[in-house]
Order: structure tokens, then sequence, then C-alpha cells
């Protein structure tokens, strides 16, 4: 399913989002 990549993407986007703003 193409939609799921852009899932994916999205998932890991807003993983490292999280990530980041832990950081700081």
């Amino acid at each position: 399913v193409p939609g799921q990549k852009e899932i994916e993407k999205n998932v890991r986007a807003r993983s490292a989002k999280l990530r980041i703003a832990e950081k700081i």
C-alpha cells in the first residue's frame, strides 16, 4: 500500500520531533 509508506514517514517525522523536544 503506497499510503502506508507516507504514514511511516509521518510517524518517523513525529518521533524525531518528539525526540528533539525531549532534548530541549
